[in-house]
């Protein structure tokens, strides 16, 4: 008797497990581009407002310097003009479009062409004297 309900418990379980691969809907769009994946389209980096998240689109940042009251160094801060909008308060990825830079606002990655102008941002930013574009974790 356990044999037969061992059997047929198996014989369910194995039945019920087995999908058809023809049924499963793809995962992956390997044409969708990876950078506004979230929002179609819309400027991962400043969600579609078109200001600059680094100074939030004011032109100006406060840098603020912790006290540390052990050593004797007191709170300061100080304003200074945004490094990375150059003090014009738009969005240097998307330059103020609000579309996706890497996509242009298509949400589809047809030619990636993207890396090459991200280099071409790089060099420039360097050039200017701005920092890098990738050193957005500095936020």
């Amino acid at each position: 008797m356990t044999r037969i309900f061992g059997t047929v418990i198996i014989a369910s379980i194995l039945s019920l497990s087995c999908a058809r691969m023809d049924q499963r809907e793809a995962r992956y769009d390997e044409k969708a581009c990876p950078f506004c994946s979230t929002n179609k389209g819309v400027c991962s980096y400043c969600e579609g407002t078109k200001k600059c998240t680094f100074c939030d689109g004011t032109g100006t940042r406060t840098t603020v310097s912790p006290a540390i009251e052990s050593e004797g160094i007191k709170r300061s801060s100080y304003e200074e003009k945004c490094p990375y909008c150059k003090g014009t308060g738009v969005c240097r990825y998307c330059e103020g479009s609000g579309k996706c830079w890497a996509c242009e606002g298509s949400a589809q990655a047809g030619d990636w062409k993207f890396y090459e102008r991200m280099k071409k941002m790089k060099e420039s930013a360097v050039a200017a004297g701005a920092p890098a574009a990738s050193d957005s974790a500095a936020r």
